[in-house]
């Protein structure tokens, strides 16, 4: 398997309201899609960051993305 292009952003669509965003460039063809998306709100910008850093590391798996 070729290197899978993955990002992890943080949304904030209103004042003191985020959430985590994974995209993935699944056509290699520089265009990422969303593959998941928080449920509900984070009150600040780093608890945002760190569930949505669990959640991507949680879909890699324990020993990172397959090669």
């Amino acid at each position: 398997m070729g290197v899978r292009r993955i990002g992890l952003t943080v949304e904030q669509p209103r004042l003191g309201s985020y959430f985590w965003v994974i995209h993935e460039d699944t056509e290699h063809d520089g265009r990422y899609e969303r593959v998941d998306t928080a449920d509900h709100a984070y009150v600040t910008y780093a608890a945002a960051l760190a569930e949505g850093y669990g959640v991507l590391q949680r879909m890699t798996g324990l020993h990172g993305l397959e090669q």
